[in-house]
């Protein structure tokens, strides 16, 4: 896992850290179909773009998905 930091549109940092490599969970996992519509740990769904893994910076414990569109548009 490499986690790098989540930025805002201002380049700020949020506080919370995203997992750029996420592992493939497997052939028959049924969240292959999502790990499959990611890249660098992005995944999109349309238009809108989520951060797959992620943790608050510090910490170890994955929080679940964060929104990037959200992010992006925030300053």
């Amino acid at each position: 896992m490499a986690f790098v930091n989540v930025t805002n549109g201002a380049g700020a940092a949020t506080g919370w850290q995203y997992n750029n490599s996420p592992s493939d969970p497997g052939a028959t996992s049924p969240l292959r179909p999502l790990w499959q519509k990611q890249t660098n740990g992005i995944r999109t769904d349309g238009t809108h773009k989520v951060y797959t893994e992620v943790r608050r910076t510090g910490e170890t414990a994955l929080r679940g998905e964060l929104s990037k569109t959200h992010w992006d548009s925030r300053t």
